[in-house]
């Protein structure tokens, strides 16, 4: 059993825009004190928004930054979380057709990852289920993307990589020592889809996955589709079974 797992605060986003603070608060209640951060800062910059989280004992330690942020103020975007105390930033998002576009996603993510890490922060790849499903150079393009860009890591998201039709605990493996970030998610088909559910409720392997989480790399729960703080202790009560 991994101890202890943080939240994504995607999960909790619409209740986040209403109410950040409040949010937060409900949230440390839970007894998270990890969090890893989706966009949303409450108007606050760093300094501010550092201590609003130490006061209620919660800690951020990875946040998810888009393409056009990263694109238009990279320097800017590094120092902010330097301020914060963060050390890993992750690409969030990416859908294309075509080959093409994955490689040259590869040649930037290099980029960004090397100009991270002389800063001292690390720089993830965050996959969904079309990054395992679909393939570039005869291999899914995930796989792709970490040999086309050697200095980039990972943040495997266990349960989009089972909906891709690939064995999550497979690529935890394989990719251990460029895993530091790890999210915990549930599935159950839903029609020609998926639907990210409260954890144990689902399709997906969690048991084997907590089991094969690398030493030492941060885990996030996180429900793409929840029912606010409700799924949120639906699914810590889940691990707190385990």
């Amino acid at each position: 059993m991994v101890s202890p797992v943080g939240l994504q605060l995607y999960t909790l986003r619409d209740q986040l825009a209403e109410d950040f603070g409040g949010t937060l608060e409900a949230v440390a209640k839970l007894g998270i004190r990890d969090v890893e951060l989706a966009g949303i800062y409450g108007g606050m910059d760093a300094a501010a928004l550092k201590a609003f989280l130490s006061e209620r004992g919660l800690r951020a330690v990875s946040a998810h930054i888009g393409g056009e942020a990263l694109t238009a103020d990279a320097p800017g975007q590094i120092a902010f979380l330097k301020a914060l105390g963060i050390k890993h930033a992750v690409y969030p998002w990416f859908k294309a057709e075509g080959e093409q576009a994955w490689v040259e996603l590869a040649e930037q993510l290099e980029r960004w990852a090397q100009q991270f890490a002389a800063e001292g922060l690390t720089f993830s790849y965050h996959n969904h289920d079309h990054e395992l499903s679909g393939q570039a150079g005869g291999q899914p393009i995930l796989d792709m993307l970490l040999t086309r860009a050697p200095s980039l890591s990972l943040e495997l998201d266990t349960a989009w990589v089972y909906a891709g039709g690939h064995d999550p605990v497979a690529y935890l493996e394989r990719y251990a020592s460029r895993t530091p970030l790890v999210h915990l998610k549930d599935l159950r088909r839903e029609g020609d889809g998926w639907r990210t559910v409260e954890l144990g409720s689902g399709d997906v392997p969690l048991e084997a996955i907590l089991g094969a989480i690398p030493s030492g790399a941060n885990v996030f729960y996180e429900q793409d589709q929840a029912n606010g703080l409700t799924s949120v202790r639906e699914s810590l009560a889940y691990l707190a079974g385990l």
